[in-house]
């Protein structure tokens, strides 16, 4: 027993080794895209001319544009930035930009990346940029890269400088790095951080909106509602934290507001991918209360820091950048722990959302390294000094919204795939159960055959002894006893053969329709009455393929027809008998018709037409007799009712 259970832990040992691995290769696999999307985003965003300088001279001024206090040196920092401290009353800064030129050029330009309130740039005097707004988007990120032609006729040989007026909502004034080198350089890094920073992000929300009114408009089953929930708070959350970063607000938000609102969005967006984490990889309810209280905590770390702002002005700076260290740590506690529980996801599962992962954990990278980059400041990995310029969260939105769409796409293909699945194998059951159901049937309706089959016999038995049977039983008594002659006995013979004649035709025509019957019928009488000296003639006006009435109906209707013609030829007188059929919509008439004298109303209450009308009750019709000086006419008439019952 023992080595049986040591042998079970190391199967589950071997197999979740192989889980772990497959969802590391995936994990590396999502990494290793990201950063190469990152680097050629980055490298794309700036010329090849583009290097830091250590430090960058910078004036403080007053509300004027007087200089207030000695010039003073902004550090470059690895934001990017050149961080130039100043007081409350410096709102504005001039940063001065030296750089020599043996002989002035005429592709040069000024390339700045985005910088927050840059309001002014000159060069040797000659403006370039005046101060006039900008920015069509002006977000959170504020500001946008610039390039800006300097005029060969500013330029000289020898020291020149640019000066970039900036100004600012906080204590601290900031310079984007910048460059100065040729003009396509320039241009084709406009256009591509354009691209990354503007367009893209906008796709990015209308992409994340389209998920959203799609996964609210699908009708999810039930066990996927608390799933599509938490994702639908996700993508809300990422589609405002985008909106905001990139879009202009209707109305002038202070800089501390501004602080807070992204990082309210910044954590929210955080615990909404970790809840939908939690859900998605089936953990333990309590992960996500443990997220909420982490959500509470940092939701409170951010009012505290911006209520200190508020009230202490730039002596509460250091207390502030406290704020993006606590949000990059709690991050990153989240985001590789629900990195690594969908990258697990995503080797486990066969579900076919691959792409969806695929994109969330690619997502969850993106805000994570904007997270780190804003509390540590991150460069990319393989690149050395290549530090990280824009926010890589917004335009990985569209990765967001287009892994959703593309997933509700595949499970409603899904959908429709497992319904028309269902539909055929419904379909190939209901045809078997037919088969089986026409099989049970024909077996039925065999063994009912058989089963009337088994009646007719036990009847014609019954009627041979008692008829046939009667008949021969009281001729071989009179022949016994000698009283009766050969005639009679030939008479009687006869009598007994037509008896068995007509149960035999009962018989041989009950599946065919009436009207064979009758020509079965006719085939046989015919020599009788020819050989009497009278013609017989047969006319078929129903012409309509009356069903079989059954051996015992048809039986009776033989025995009424011959009992018609044998007195017909016995007693008529006639030349000439026929045998009709005529139908209508109700019933059908069978009639036995003869040129004869007619017979007398004594004989017509004898005791053959008692046992022929007899016999028409016994089927459901009725007998007419029409009899006067030009012939007689003897008549069946069955209802279609009463045909179809006996053929039943």
């Amino acid at each position: 027993m023992k080595a049986g259970v040591t042998a079970g832990w190391i199967g589950r040992i071997r197999g979740d080794a192989g889980l772990w691995a497959a969802a590391a290769l995936i994990f590396v696999a999502v990494q290793l895209l990201f950063w190469l999307m990152v680097g050629w985003g980055e490298t794309a965003v700036r010329p090849a001319s583009l290097t830091a300088r250590p430090w960058v001279e910078y004036q403080s001024l007053d509300e004027a544009g007087k200089p207030v206090g000695a010039p003073a040196r902004a550090a470059y920092d690895i934001d990017p930035i050149y961080n130039a401290p100043i007081g409350r009353g410096s709102p504005r800064a001039a940063f001065l930009i030296p750089f020599d030129l043996a002989q002035p050029q005429d592709d040069l330009a000024f390339f700045l990346a985005s910088t927050q309130g840059l309001e002014e740039i000159e060069v040797n005097g000659h403006l370039l940029q005046p101060n006039v707004p900008l920015n069509a988007l002006r977000g959170a990120s504020d500001g946008e890269a610039v390039f800006y032609m300097l005029p060969k006729g500013a330029l000289k040989a020898g020291r020149n400088q640019i000066r970039v007026l900036v100004e600012t909502q906080s204590a601290i004034i900031a310079l984007a790095p910048f460059s100065i080198g040729p003009a396509e350089e320039a241009a084709r890094a406009v256009k591509a951080a354009e691209l990354v920073g503007k367009t893209l992000p906008t796709v990015a929300v209308s992409f994340l909106l389209f998920a959203i009114l799609l996964c609210m408009v699908v009708n999810w089953p039930a066990e996927d509602r608390p799933r599509v929930r938490a994702l639908l708070a996700l993508l809300a959350l990422w589609m405002a934290r985008t909106y905001f970063i990139t879009f202009q607000t209707p109305f002038e938000i202070p800089f501390l507001f501004t602080y807070f609102i992204y990082y309210l969005l910044e954590t929210s967006a955080l615990m909404a991918f970790g809840r939908y984490v939690v859900i998605e990889g089936q953990l333990d309810p309590r992960w996500r209360r443990g997220i909420g209280w982490l959500w509470i905590a940092l939701i409170a770390g951010t009012v505290i820091a911006t209520g200190l702002g508020l009230a202490m002005g730039p002596s509460a700076q250091h207390l502030m950048k406290r704020l993006p260290q606590a949000v990059g740590i709690a991050s990153l506690l989240v985001g590789v722990g629900s990195l690594l529980v969908l990258a697990r996801s995503a080797a486990q599962s066969a579900d076919g959302r691959l792409i969806e992962r695929g994109a969330l954990m690619l997502c969850m990278t993106a805000f994570l390294v904007d997270a780190a980059d804003s509390a540590f400041g991150l460069t990319v990995p393989f690149a050395t000094g290549l530090p990280l310029t824009f926010y890589i969260a917004a335009p990985a939105g569209i990765l967001l919204g287009l892994g959703v769409i593309m997933s509700a796409a595949r499970e409603a293909t899904e959908a429709r795939r497992t319904v028309m699945t269902a539909n055929r194998v419904l379909a190939e059951r209901l045809a078997q159960r037919e088969a089986e159901l026409d099989r049970t049937h024909e077996t039925q309706q065999q063994m009912l055959r058989r089963q009337v089959m088994l009646e007719e016999r036990q009847r014609i038995v019954r009627d041979m002894h008692d008829g046939i049977g009667g008949q021969l039983l009281g001729l071989m008594m009179q022949v016994r006893g000698g009283a009766i002659a050969g005639p009679q006995i030939e008479a009687g013979l006869q009598s007994s053969i037509a008896d068995l004649r007509l149960i035999v035709d009962s018989m041989d025509t009950a599946e065919e329709s009436l009207v064979e019957t009758l020509r079965s019928l006719e085939h046989r009488v015919r020599p009788q009455i020819e050989a009497a000296g009278m013609a017989f003639h047969f006319f078929d006006e129903a012409q309509d393929g009356i069903a079989p009435p059954g051996p015992r109906a048809t039986l009776q209707i033989l025995r009424i027809l011959q009992e018609a013609v044998t007195n017909a030829v016995r007693h008529s007188g006639a030349s000439e008998i026929r045998l009709e059929t005529a139908s209508d919509a109700d019933e059908l008439r069978i009639s036995v018709a003869d040129n004869g004298k007619g017979i007398g109303a004594a004989v017509r209450r004898g005791r053959g037409l008692k046992s022929m009308e007899t016999r028409a009750g016994a089927v459901g019709g009725r007998l007419a007799v029409e009899s006067g000086p030009g012939g007689t006419r003897v008549s069946l008439i069955l209802p279609r009712e009463a045909i179809a019952a006996n053929g039943e």
